[in-house]
């Protein structure tokens, strides 16, 4: 009989900096239900790595004199980086995944191009209230004292080239899908994630691809870079290529991966 499989993932974290406390804590909690799973038996596919595209770390690795790719590499793969962590707290983790891996930037092309091609983004301009820190446009009603609502810090007005999602196109059999079931868990994130899925232009959601310069994800123009939430969502996509069940997650920052002996988009 073959085994049930579980599949559990950590956020992939933002290695901008050392970790701390709280990656952490949910690193050790994610490892926590993969080993119980594993001891009732189930063929367990536990994930966890590093989202290595954005602003800051642009900026970081600028002031430190060296290219994006090394900064994230000494916190990643250096001593006393992450990995050596994850090592040295015994995580069980069975993939790491990096957003940097040449499979998983291929495969954003391909993925990329594909919907580009059916009509399912389309290029634009979005302007709102920007936050450098959190590298996040948000509305005025959701300001808080004028502020990101997430850090607390100021914000300024901005407009960027993007490309728009037809969100119109899927809204309905995905909302259906999350309310009908089992499909998102526990059944309270239901409501709050079909609310944060709300687009910011009618029929329509923003996907910044245009503003980090480091990595060419899109191939329909060269200086375009895969925005957080649509490259950490394809390498979910792309890692459950292994007859596992799909585990598909809204988090802007949850990833996946697979375990194999080769890249999965290859």
């Amino acid at each position: 009989m073959d085994k049930k499989t579980f599949y559990i993932t950590t956020p992939i974290y933002y290695p901008s900096d050392k970790l701390h406390i709280g990656h952490a804590y949910c690193t050790v909690a994610t490892d926590t239900i993969a080993r119980y799973k594993r001891l009732r038996g189930y063929d367990v596919m536990f994930l966890t790595g590093t989202d290595e595209h954005g602003q800051k770390i642009e900026a970081k690795a600028k002031a430190a004199g060296v290219t994006p790719q090394e900064f994230v590499d000494r916190i990643v793969t250096g001593e006393k980086g992450i990995l050596d962590l994850w090592k040295l707290m015994n995580i069980s983790n069975d993939r790491f995944i990096r957003t940097t891996d040449d499979y998983h930037v291929q495969a954003i092309q391909r993925v990329f191009r594909k919907m580009y091609d059916n009509g399912d983004i389309y290029k634009g301009k979005y302007s709102g209230k920007y936050c450098k820190d959190c590298e996040s446009f948000w509305t005025e009603t959701q300001l808080v004292d004028g502020k990101c609502p997430d850090c607390g810090r100021p914000v300024q007005d901005a407009e960027e080239e993007a490309y728009f999602f037809r969100l119109s196109k899927y809204a309905k059999p995905v909302q259906e899908l999350l309310e009908s079931g089992t499909f998102l868990e526990p059944a309270s994130r239901v409501k709050r994630t079909c609310a944060s899925r709300a687009p910011a232009s009618p029929g329509a959601s923003r996907w910044t691809l245009i503003r980090v310069m480091w990595c060419m994800y899109g191939s329909t123009r060269c200086s375009t870079t895969a925005r957080r939430w649509a490259c950490t969502t394809t390498a979910m996509m792309i890692s459950t290529n292994t007859g596992r069940p799909t585990c598909t997650s809204w988090a802007r920052r949850s990833s996946a991966s697979i375990r194999s002996s080769g890249p999965p988009c290859s």
